[in-house]
């Protein structure tokens, strides 16, 4: 299918989707048939959904579950990450191919991983002795062997040792090296692999209907299988929806009234990704308004905290444990350059949207708002350094509208606000935004049982229709920035329905 076609079919099925959600705030609560029919018709749009996601059932193209990119990066960044670290990934890769199957000999320039930069290989290898003297023989062997598996997938290699290399963190790795190990390089075994994940979501969302009816988990899976780029890039890879699986359970959890067990799932999904950490936050923080509320401490505060707190001590001392806790340090380098990373497109944060505004002239914004001439961020002059108290106070005003409405709103809203927050501080690729998955999980519940007709949670829908629209009208170079731009105004609508009004799902802790 081609991807013009496959983008159309995508902007049927969320407007289907937001159709029904303003189709059931209209109908007559007494009008039994035809709530049902609608009901009915949510649960094909999610099937449809669900076989959109994996594109039109052709998978990575000819029904090809493994994505030899991803895998390549976290199996060998899991299995060998005590000798590569987080850095040397792509140096040893290309040691290792020198002495086995050659298939990167004509790579001229890599991916400095210190720094991001591209390099010429032979400035990349000229320390090469150090990064082979932290393998033992037999380790080696089994690098270059793992390798020569590995690179019998067809895959651009000569491009993937320019990418951005591993960003497992040692608590990721500790969790998916059994696995790892017990499938290895043969291909059934990188296919059980790639399975791994499609197995995770599709138990997280037993439990998140369980949690919050079939309604508002379908409409939840509508928003996280439509998410653009979440099957191209994560699918076939390994282990890499641990964190979304682990957030997800902690909504089910919370909804539950088990906040131990949520906070532990949390504690792990911030051991593993570290940006879930803005999930927990938004939680904790209307747990203490709460506690200050009632002027007497929330019964589920210490459970949720002790809870992430164990979890996230564990995860961190079996890491440190099995990789040394120079692999946290290395983590932490490696995030830090994330951050500074000046720009590219596959990134949706407030910082490319903040710098676009103040870099260009009133004429430029009346005239390019949502289709720019150029991305400012992406030129070279451009730097948020220079703009940092402007970004910050921005930031701070923004986090503030958020705090706000969290106090205002419920325990699962809170919880359904951390992909603002995220938003607001980090830099974040793409596919990672299919947590609003779970964000749309939670509006929908809120206005099925409230029968209030939620804006922000048609707006998600609007979000992605117009991402793939913007595709098809050749303006896709900055995609990126359009859809942090409406990602920004989604912000503001929900803060400003929540701050209009009391309260929308109530004491749900």
């Amino acid at each position: 299918m081609s991807h013009f076609v496959a983008g159309i079919l995508r902007i049927i099925l969320l407007e289907a989707s937001a159709c029904l959600l303003v189709l059931e705030r209209v109908i007559d609560v007494a009008a039994v048939p035809l709530r049902a029919r609608r009901r009915w018709a949510s649960y094909a749009v999610a099937a449809l959904s669900v076989y959109a996601f994996v594109n039109f059932g052709e998978l990575h193209g000819d029904g090809r579950l493994v994505h030899p990119w991803e895998q390549y990066h976290f199996f060998l960044g899991s299995k060998y990450l005590r000798e590569v670290g987080y850095f040397d990934l792509y140096r040893a890769t290309l040691l290792a191919d020198r002495d086995g199957p050659h298939r990167l000999d004509r790579v001229t320039r890599t991916r400095d991983l210190h720094t991001f930069d591209l390099v010429d290989v032979d400035r990349a290898l000229a320390d090469g002795a150090a990064v082979r003297a932290r393998f033992t023989d037999a380790r080696w062997d089994a690098f270059k062997s793992d390798w020569a598996s590995l690179s019998r997938w067809p895959a651009p290699w000569n491009d993937i040792v320019a990418d951005h290399g591993n960003s497992g963190s040692p608590a990721w790795a500790v969790v998916a090296l059994p696995f790892v190990e017990l499938f290895g390089c043969s291909p059934a075994g990188q296919t059980a692999l790639g399975a791994l994940d499609l197995v995770l979501v599709a138990l997280l969302f037993v439990f998140l209907v369980r949690a919050y009816g079939a309604e508002a988990g379908a409409v939840g899976l509508v928003i996280f299988c439509l998410t653009p780029f979440t099957f191209d890039y994560l699918a076939g890879s390994i282990l890499r929806w641990d964190w979304l699986f682990a957030v997800g359970m902690a909504f089910a959890c919370q909804r539950r009234g088990r906040p131990a067990l949520a906070g532990a799932f949390l504690g792990y999904a911030i051991a593993s990704k570290l940006f879930p950490l803005f999930f927990a936050a938004a939680l904790g923080l209307w747990l203490v308004v709460d506690t200050v509320r009632r002027r007497r401490l929330h019964p589920h505060l210490l459970r949720f905290a002790a809870g992430a707190t164990a979890a996230a001590v564990i995860a961190v001392a079996a890491s440190s444990a099995a990789f040394g806790t120079s692999a946290w340090r290395g983590y932490g380098e490696r995030i830090a350059v994330t951050q500074a990373e000046k720009y590219y497109p596959n990134q949706y944060s407030l910082r490319t949207v903040f710098l676009q505004l103040v870099e260009s002239t009133p004429h430029e914004i009346a005239t390019g708002l949502f289709k720019p001439a150029v991305i400012k961020q992406s030129l070279p002059r451009v730097s948020a350094d220079a703009d940092r108290p402007g970004l910050v106070a921005v930031q701070i005003a923004l986090t503030a509208a958020a705090l706000v409405a969290i106090a205002r709103g419920g325990a699962e809203e809170a919880l359904a606000a951390g992909p603002f927050l995220v938003f607001i501080w980090l830099t974040v690729n793409a596919y990672y935004w299919n947590m609003l998955g779970l964000t749309a999980l939670v509006w929908a519940g809120a206005q099925l049982e409230r029968r209030r007709l939620s804006v922000p949670l048609v707006g998600v829908h609007a979000i992605w229709g117009a991402y793939y629209l913007y595709q098809h009208l050749d303006m896709g170079f900055a995609e990126g920035y359009f859809v942090a731009l409406l990602l920004l105004g989604l912000l503001v609508v929900w803060a400003t329905s929540l701050i209009s009004r009391r309260r929308v799902l109530g004491s749900a802790a």
